[in-house]
């Protein structure tokens, strides 16, 4: 989305109009319209629109994916939860119907995440800690998020054969991967969906909601197309 930056009359700035009219033309006149794109994190109070996740943030905003935490907080730093990335990837989807009931006894019914979750368990998209506990309110960690993404990409159909020779193993950290995560990690570092900090990829560490909102947005340019 864009928004209407600057308006030039005869190169002269008239500011952000949205009509401007001639009057008593009498000689040929140039008219230019500079567009800048829409800021949606610009209310939350705690965005610093100078920082490397503040493009991340308006993507998944403008696409609606995300949701302030507030009117005027977004919480980049905070981590991000199970049931909140289930939740988005449901959004991406378009809020399916899920097919089959909520297995989990600690996924609440009628709740905000309770369809997305029963929607994603259903497609192989997540999995629980067993076959009662998704851990809804546990914070998800980045190799648990490519992981997850990873399954998403299988289940649309996009190929993920970018990261079958991926080496990840330049990360000092890569043995740090639990292992059903190496091939996501390969196929998300391939793919230009994960990056690492430096040298470290730090799989068990929890993923922050500007760290999931610059990776949805990679996905999405990367991946789903």
């Amino acid at each position: 989305n864009y928004i209407i930056k600057d308006v030039l009359v005869d190169g002269t700035s008239v500011g952000a109009v949205a009509t401007y009219t001639f009057s008593s033309v009498r000689a040929n006149h140039t008219i230019e319209a500079q567009f800048a794109h829409d800021c949606p994190s610009k209310p939350f109070t705690d965005v610093d629109i100078t920082q490397w996740y503040h493009e991340g943030i308006d993507y998944v905003m403008l696409a609606g994916l995300f949701k302030g935490t507030s009117s005027t907080t977004f919480e980049p730093n905070s981590a991000m939860t199970r049931a909140m990335l289930v939740t988005v990837l449901h959004r991406l989807e378009g809020n399916p119907a899920a097919t089959t009931g909520n297995s989990f006894t600690d996924v609440a019914s009628g709740n905000w995440y309770t369809d997305a979750v029963a929607w994603a368990n259903a497609k192989g998209i997540v999995k629980g800690y067993d076959s009662d506990t998704f851990g809804t309110n546990d914070f998800i960690t980045r190799e648990q998020l490519v992981t997850i993404l990873y399954r998403y990409a299988q289940y649309k159909g996009y190929d993920v054969s970018v990261g079958e020779d991926t080496n990840i193993l330049s990360y000092v950290d890569a043995l740090n991967i639990s292992e059903y995560a190496i091939p996501a990690i390969q196929w998300a570092c391939g793919a230009g969906v994960m990056q690492g900090d430096g040298a470290k990829l730090d799989p068990q560490g929890s993923a922050t909601r500007a760290q999931v909102a610059a990776m949805l947005m990679r996905f999405i340019e990367n991946v789903a197309k």
